[in-house]
């Protein structure tokens, strides 16, 4: 999609400095903007936990590419061009948070890639695996949604009693889930870490 790569723009250096917020700083900001615009410059720097000068950056590199607009004295708005990027978002994935796995005793945050096998099929399990890792998560649980059914790639054919629960955990939680689905479940409990692991993913998916 044209406004994921050109959401690259917001992130890259200029005059060799590289700006001090990433891909997911920015995701979060068009995605907090959206649910509270108008919004001020002043309460977007608090909420993103970043420095004012970091957010004066990528709110004058995000109106140049015309995915927001600032009004001086209303504050900022997203512009159609960014709500487009949030709804190719929106409809192909799901952040979860504080999510509690009880047959192994986990409370995570996660992410939904709907249609993600796709992104499974292409890079296999492990580099799939070595991509979070770099990403910033330590600890990762990846399942697929397969009609009714939860498979824990690589398959294997003798589980554990219990792999068998956490499966079965597992196909209840995700019940509402679409089939061909792609679960990520991964400490530390960070959103910022989810919105990373989203943009990442929806590029191999691209």
């Amino acid at each position: 999609m044209e406004e994921i790569i050109s959401l690259l723009k917001v992130i890259e250096p200029k005059k060799g400095n590289r700006p001090n917020f990433d891909e997911a700083h920015v995701l979060i900001a068009l995605d907090t903007i959206n649910k509270h615009q108008p919004i001020g410059r002043q309460l977007l720097t608090r909420m993103l936990s970043l420095s004012e000068a970091s957010i004066r950056t990528m709110i004058r590199r995000l109106r140049e590419l015309e995915f927001v607009e600032v009004d001086r004295v209303a504050g900022i708005f997203i512009t159609d061009k960014g709500k487009k990027l949030l709804e190719y978002l929106h409809e192909r994935t799901i952040i979860l948070e504080n999510v509690m796995i009880y047959s192994i005793q986990w409370k995570v945050n996660g992410v939904v890639i709907l249609n993600g096998i796709n992104i499974l099929n292409k890079i296999g399990i492990l580099d799939l695996r070595d991509n979070l890792v770099k990403l910033g998560a330590s600890k990762i649980l990846i399942a697929v949604k397969n009609d009714n059914q939860i498979e824990l790639p690589p398959k294997t054919f003798d589980e554990s009693e219990e792999i068998k629960r956490l499966k079965t955990e597992l196909i209840e939680k995700f019940s509402n889930i679409p089939s061909d689905s792609l679960i990520i479940l991964f400490e530390p409990q960070d959103i910022h870490l989810a919105y990373k692991i989203i943009f990442a993913l929806l590029n191999i998916h691209l």
